[in-house]
């Protein structure tokens, strides 16, 4: 079942030509049954602390996603919050869907526009979204062929020998996400989070702690070094320590 919900969201766009959307919407290509699926899971809580062993949609993996602070506990794990079927309302388990967090600014910078922050992030905590139109493989390849620059972040998740491809093009509908910046040494990763779809929404999440008016980053194919042959003739600019010097070739962004 997909929830058309919208999340806190009070952010908005600084091209008046752009969409905001604070959350996903279904484009060309969309899988409507996968849209429409909810995950098979639902819990019962009624105290709105939703935690293993007792709460179902925890329990089925045997594991919280966050701590008692609201900061994800472990990248490495898939992740379902409790969804609109659920019993419990504002439990632990529901962090990504409440919306981006507060303190978020959209300011020019050296690669033209990135996401600052004005207050300090800490580890683990939810930053934003990366949302937009979700389409499929074709309607990318379709798209990215064009001259105009675009921000299509293709993720695939390895399921048990099965992989699960999520396209996600925020070039003119989106959130603040799409303006968030490629680094080789970033400060923010992004995960696969499901709610109400088994479609999952890319949530990015500060794998360090983030101070005052520092930029907002993740690594555009992944975390560490690449082989030459897997970057791009873009030059990044992130002026890292460890910078690749190019920007990461057909991988996470189109």
């Amino acid at each position: 079942m997909y929830s058309n919900n919208q999340s806190e969201d009070y952010y908005d766009h600084i091209d008046n030509s752009l969409i905001y959307s604070s959350t996903n919407i279904p484009g060309p290509g969309c899988n409507m049954n996968d849209l429409n699926s909810c995950p098979n899971q639902m819990c019962n809580c009624t105290n709105n602390l939703c935690q293993t062993p007792s709460c179902e949609c925890l329990g089925i993996a045997g594991y919280n996603n966050y701590d008692n602070f609201g900061k994800l506990i472990s990248i490495n794990r898939s992740i379902y919050e409790c969804n609109d079927l659920c019993k419990c309302t504002s439990c632990q388990n529901r962090i990504v869907q409440l919306g981006p967090r507060i303190g978020l600014r959209i300011s020019h910078c050296n690669k033209g526009y990135g996401l600052f922050t004005d207050i300090v992030i800490e580890k683990g905590q939810f930053v934003c979204e990366y949302a937009g139109e979700i389409i499929d493989l074709t309607e990318a390849q379709r798209r990215s062929n064009s001259d105009n620059e675009n921000y299509i972040f293709v993720i695939n998740e390895h399921f048990f020998g099965h992989v699960t491809t999520t396209v996600i093009d925020s070039t003119v509908i989106g959130n603040i996400g799409r303006y968030i910046n490629h680094s080789c040494e970033p400060n923010c990763m992004i995960v696969p989070v499901r709610v109400d779809s088994l479609i999952p929404r890319l949530a990015i999440f500060a794998i360090k702690d983030i101070q005052c008016n520092e930029e907002i980053t993740y690594h555009y194919g992944g975390e560490g070094s690449l082989p030459q042959n897997t970057l791009s003739d873009v030059k990044c600019l992130c002026e890292s320590f460890s910078c690749n010097r190019f920007l990461p070739r057909k991988t996470g962004l189109f």
